[in-house]
């Protein structure tokens, strides 16, 4: 055998359950569905007009004016179609 002692993996110490309950803890799904609404950003009536408008300028893509203001590109095509069509 080599000089090289084998040591021994480091052994993991047992955890104790946290103070809280079973009966205490929130349920996975229903912390995800909190920080989702804590996360959604509400856009105004005037915050969505800019918006579209810009978009409608033509001076930056509408992928990179979504990227800047953190907007899913389905939406902004939503608010444009309902900008248009209160036009009409």
């Amino acid at each position: 055998m080599s000089n090289l002692a084998k040591k021994a993996p480091p052994s993991r110490s047992k955890t104790t359950p946290s103070a809280a309950t079973h009966h205490e803890r929130k349920p996975a799904l229903s912390i995800i569905k909190d920080i989702q609404r804590q996360s959604r950003r509400q856009y105004t009536a005037e915050e969505k007009i800019r918006i579209v408008l810009e978009g409608l300028q033509g001076e930056q893509s509408i992928a990179e004016i979504c990227r800047r203001e953190g907007l899913n590109t389905n939406i902004y095509y939503r608010w444009s179609k309902e900008f248009l069509e209160a036009g009409k």
